[in-house]
């Protein structure tokens, strides 16, 4: 049996998906779970705590997003159960359109010439320097390596960190913690697509925005806790950030009295950079569960002990 649990989310056009795909499936929501002990694989967005463990046969847990905290931060997961990322190609094109849209508003400055309609007037002198763009991405999986690649393909200088060495071909690559500082100092432009794990938490902080150059643009598409909040709002008084695009936030949705709303400097989306497609996830998870059938490994597998 296959579990599918999207909080907050009627899980039938999943359901349907899955067996329009793989007829031999027998896939359910929760309520039409009668048996724990037949629940093999878990498709699951935020299942409450507690529940994997009632399933005494689950041979994975896969998870619905690129990340993984909502399910590693269950403390009654079974840790003998292996933990996968949705790894799909249209969940990267997506996350690319998403950053492209934030970088160019930004480097293009819409929001000044937008501005510009009150006075029913054009400036003259405009000058877009496509040579000053420089693109620090922070995480470098699947969807960053997509993110960096893109921006060289608009024209401009990208580059990544990640917390161990990486070698991919035409990018250069820092980590550890020179690394974070030398990139964070190199980047007009930073992304944030990181996990989030103990040693990411609040990693997006006054330090690292100290380092980055005047006028700089922040684009956090990884989660709501990589953010200082008010180490942000700090660093756009003082200009050393000139805007901000947020998709993620510390508490989703983005409570209605939240200085956020307020603030026309930072561009606000509801967690939507990434989307997830029923169809092209399906085909993921269809073949996960194939591999885990099998005895093979599943795409997409994480190290707990990395939480990625």
């Amino acid at each position: 049996m296959i579990l599918v649990h999207i909080e907050g989310y009627d899980p039938a056009p999943w359901i349907d998906e899955l067996k329009r795909q793989a007829p031999d499936l027998d896939a359910r929501a929760r309520p039409d779970v009668d048996d724990p002990a037949a629940v093999e694989v878990a498709i699951t967005w935020r299942l409450p705590f507690g529940v994997y463990r009632t399933f005494p046969n689950l041979r994975l847990i896969q998870s619905m997003a690129a990340g993984v905290d909502h399910i590693l931060a269950d403390p009654e997961r079974p840790p003998r159960v292996p933990v996968a990322r949705v790894v799909d190609p249209w969940m990267a094109r997506s996350m690319v359109h998403h950053v492209t849209l934030a970088v160019l508003r930004w480097h293009r400055r819409m929001d000044w010439l937008e501005g510009r309609r009150a006075t029913a007037s054009w400036p003259t002198g405009i000058v877009f320097d496509a040579d000053a763009v420089r693109v620090g991405v922070l995480g470098l999986g699947n969807l960053g390596q997509a993110v960096a690649r893109a921006m060289q393909d608009l024209g401009f200088e990208a580059a990544g960190w990640s917390r161990s060495p990486k070698a991919i071909d035409g990018l250069v690559c820092h980590h550890g913690p020179d690394g974070l500082r030398d990139l964070a100092a190199w980047s007009s432009v930073l992304v944030c697509l990181l996990p989030l794990t103990a040693e990411t938490a609040g990693i997006l902080n006054a330090g690292l925005f100290a380092l980055m150059p005047e006028g700089s643009l922040l684009v956090n598409v990884g989660r709501g806790g990589h953010l200082v909040e008010d180490d942000l709002t700090a660093a756009l008084d003082s200009g050393r950030l000139a805007a901000a695009a947020l998709d993620v936030f510390g508490t989703e949705p983005l409570p209605a009295g939240h200085r956020f709303w307020g603030d026309n400097r930072i561009y606000l989306t509801p967690h939507i950079a990434s989307e997830i497609n029923p169809v092209t996830a399906t085909r993921a998870f269809v073949e996960n569960i194939r591999r885990v059938r099998a005895g093979e490994a599943p795409v997409g597998l994480i190290d707990p002990a990395k939480g990625y």
